[in-house]
C-alpha cells in the first residue's frame, strides 16, 4: 500500500491486538497515525467499515489527526458526497495499492481503442502469427537483459490478461519516453507465435488514460 510501511503495519497490529478498532478516529489515535498515513489508508479503502465513501473517510481521519482538509464539512451528518464512479474508484485503487477488485484502468479506454482497431490480450490469442496488430496496456514490467544488446521487453496488463512486447534496440532511442517511462502504452507491431505470443513493436506511443500512479518493476 502506497505510503504505508512496515512500522505502520506493526503499530496497527499491536493496537488491534489490544482490542478491535471501533471507528476511524480509534484507528488513527491508537495506531498513532500521522496525516499522510491516515490519508493513505483512507484512499485504499481501509476504513470502509465505518465510511463507504473514501473522501468521507479521509475527512474523518483528518479530524482525528487534528488536521482538516480545506473543504471538509463542519458537520459530519450533513456531508453527502457525490458517489465515486467505478472508473474513478479503479484509478484510486491503482494509485493506492497497485490493483483493484473493481475493474481495470483499461476498461475506461477499451471502447475508444476498439474503434481504432486495437486488440486486447484475448484477441491476439486467436489472431494469426505474422499479423500486424495494435495493442495497449498498463506497463507492469520492463526488462533490459545485458545479453539482449539493448532490446527492451515489456509486459503489458489489460483487463483480460497480459501481452509481451519486444522493443528492438534500434527503436529504443526514438521512443525512449514511451517505452521507458509511460504508465500506459500503445504499440503497433508484428505478432509472433512460437510457443510464446509476442508483439515485436514497430511504433510506440504513450497512452493517456487518467492520473493512474503506478510504478512498473523496471530495470535500473
Amino acid at each position: 500500500m502506497r505510503g504505508i510501511g512496515d512500522t505502520v503495519v506493526e503499530r496497527l497490529k499491536a493496537a488491534h491486538a489490544e482490542r478491535p478498532f471501533e471507528s476511524i478516529a480509534d484507528v488513527v489515535k491508537r495506531a498513532k497515525l500521522d496525516r499522510g498515513e491516515s490519508l493513505a489508508l483512507a484512499q485504499a479503502g481501509a476504513f470502509s467499515a465505518w465510511a463507504d465513501d473514501r473522501r468521507h473517510a479521509a475527512w474523518e481521519a483528518m479530524r482525528a489527526t487534528g488536521d482538516v482538509l480545506p473543504l471538509a464539512p463542519s458537520r459530519v451528518s450533513m456531508h453527502e458526497p457525490m458517489p465515486l464512479t467505478n472508473d474513478r474508484l479503479v484509478l484510486i485503487d491503482y494509485h493506492a495499492v497497485g490493483l483493484s477488485l473493481n475493474g481495470h484502468p483499461m476498461d475506461a479506454a477499451r471502447e475508444r481503442l476498439k474503434r481504432h482497431g486495437a486488440m486486447d490480450s484475448r484477441d491476439i490469442e486467436t489472431a494469426p502469427s505474422g499479423q500486424i496488430v495494435t495493442v495497449a496496456g498498463l506497463v507492469t514490467i520492463r526488462q533490459r537483459p545485458a545479453t539482449a544488446n539493448g532490446t527492451i521487453f515489456l509486459l503489458l496488463e489489460d483487463e483480460h490478461g497480459f501481452i509481451n512486447v519486444i522493443v528492438p534496440a534500434k527503436l529504443v532511442p526514438a521512443n525512449e519516453e514511451a517505452v521507458k517511462h509511460s504508465t500506459f502504452i500503445l504499440v503497433r507491431g508484428k505478432l509472433e507465435k512460437n510457443g510464446i505470443i509476442n508483439v515485436v513493436g514497430q511504433k510506440f506511443k504513450a497512452l493517456h488514460i487518467s492520473d493512474v500512479m503506478h510504478r512498473a518493476r523496471s530495470f535500473r
